[in-house]
């Protein structure tokens, strides 16, 4: 569908090295809270670090399609096929990169596409419990990051976002839920470049201090 680019080849081509990634965009902004987790996943019996290293590896075996032979992930993968990718009408990539010049930060999203028939970016998230709403709203401003970064850099028309969420700690426990949301319809995009805006106002701040 596209010619799509590695993060690392998106940011050498973009000469985006000193762009921001979200994740990096709010541990700017709350540092207190970055740091607190930073302790947390240093204590690998903390919830925080449990959930964490689950997370990752679910999101492992979706972008790869691939279980490796564990009974859980193979029982997770199932479950995404039965009851989320199949409404998924084309997938143009999955963990490529993307740049925003215009708005100056780079970023790796989870999968682009279609799905139920609309432009959509989309974020997995594998919980112990399924996300409320309101419980995922954070998301909201990274998939708009990337939907509006895709549209910059493709000419796309991507005008929607979605969370896959998968609940469940034990296989008898997963479940699904899908979150879709309008990407121009809510708060999130202004949200997200008010974030990115308060970002570099911070960096050009302290790079303005005297040494």
């Amino acid at each position: 569908m596209y010619d799509y680019l590695t993060l690392g080849a998106a940011t050498k081509k973009y000469a985006a090295k000193e762009f921001p990634s979200p994740s990096k965009v709010w541990r700017t902004l709350n540092a207190a809270q970055a740091a607190m987790f930073d302790r947390q996943m240093k204590d690998k019996n903390s919830a925080t670090y449990k959930a964490v290293v689950a997370g990752r590896r679910a999101h492992n075996t979706l972008e790869h399609d691939d279980a490796a032979k564990d009974a859980f992930q193979e029982a997770l993968l199932e479950t995404y096929n039965r009851d989320i990718a199949v409404d998924i009408d084309e997938t143009w990539a999955k963990e490529m990169g993307v740049v925003s010049t215009q708005h100056k930060y780079r970023g790796k999203f989870d999968g682009v596409g279609v799905y139920r028939g609309r432009e959509t970016v989309w974020d997995y998230k594998k919980t112990n419990k399924i996300k409320t709403p309101s419980g995922v709203k954070n998301y909201l401003r990274q998939c708009s990051a990337y939907a509006i970064a895709h549209n910059e850099m493709y000419g796309s028309k991507i005008d929607q976002i979605a969370i896959f969420n998968i609940g469940g700690k034990t296989i008898d426990d997963l479940n699904t839920r899908v979150f879709t949301y309008d990407l121009y319809d809510g708060d999130w995009v202004e949200g997200w470049l008010s974030d990115v805006r308060a970002y570099w106002k911070e960096v050009q701040s302290i790079a303005r201090l005297p040494i």
